[in-house]
């Protein structure tokens, strides 16, 4: 399948879903598919990979000494620290871990205190990120309330994921390394990779949802193969059809790999 095959059916799948929000951007090498790639979503989870980027450059000199994790930070939803038995002494890169690989909420607060939401929003900013910011912490509906989220574009995530999947960018090459692997710990596979049965097709990858919301952003590697893709949906009425949209594109973009 040629990248222009595979744009035609990207744009065949995005309208049949013209009633609901979509945008995408796929990039390999030179070529290029982007629909409405500047419009701004909510980020969800999708907003935890700048504070993994920022942590690696705000706290590399600490990454394997015990965290701190404010008492009023520990919150619910995604992850599993608040429901662990006793006080466990998570260090820093365990709480990225977390934070990426079951999208721990608890271990996103605690990190995004560490760094401060100046700091990755800086850093987004010097990376060349227009539309994202971070105006809150995760499970806090109090200031969802109050008129703050966090929000992300489609062009942005490519931006950020490039940083962890080419060299030259705010991380080194151990940092890099060590993000990577991170990302392909990932345990919510039901998107974009969703239609994957083999195993070099590699996805280094982080989801995000909330009501109504769905995406997916991730580095695809096969063979000798390198995609940047980024899904984002939202406007849905159910749990399971944004996350079948994502799934959809991401069948093609198999396709588009293996052919």
């Amino acid at each position: 399948m040629l990248f222009s095959q595979l744009a035609v059916e990207c744009q065949k799948i995005i309208n049949s879903y013209q009633d609901y929000q979509v945008s995408v951007a796929i990039i390999d090498g030179e070529q290029s598919f982007l629909y409405k790639e500047d419009q701004l979503f909510r980020a969800a989870s999708t907003i935890k990979i700048p504070i993994l980027l920022a942590s690696y450059l705000n706290l590399n000199d600490r990454l394997d000494t015990v965290a701190t994790i404010p008492e009023e930070l520990i919150v619910e939803g995604a992850g599993v620290i608040p429901f662990i038995t006793g006080k466990l002494p998570f260090t820093y890169r365990n709480l990225m871990e977390l934070m990426i690989i079951v999208s721990d909420n608890t271990a996103s607060n605690a990190l995004l205190h560490s760094n401060s939401m100046h700091h990755v929003n800086h850093l987004m900013q010097k990376i060349g990120c227009k539309g994202s910011k971070i105006e809150r912490y995760f499970m806090d509906e109090s200031a969802v309330q109050n008129g703050f989220d966090n929000y992300t574009t489609a062009k942005d995530m490519i931006l950020m994921l490039q940083q962890i999947g080419e060299p030259g960018g705010v991380l080194n090459d151990s940092q890099r390394s060590d993000a990577l692997r991170i990302l392909g710990n990932q345990q919510f596979e039901d998107m974009l990779p969703a239609y994957t049965f083999d195993e070099e097709i590699r996805y280094y990858h982080k989801t995000g949802g909330l009501t109504g919301v769905d995406h997916d952003v991730a580095i695809i590697n096969y063979r000798q193969k390198k995609l940047y893709v980024a899904v984002l949906t939202q406007g849905w009425n159910d749990g399971f059809t944004g996350k079948k949209c994502i799934a959809e594109i991401g069948k093609v973009i198999v396709d588009y790999l293996k052919e």
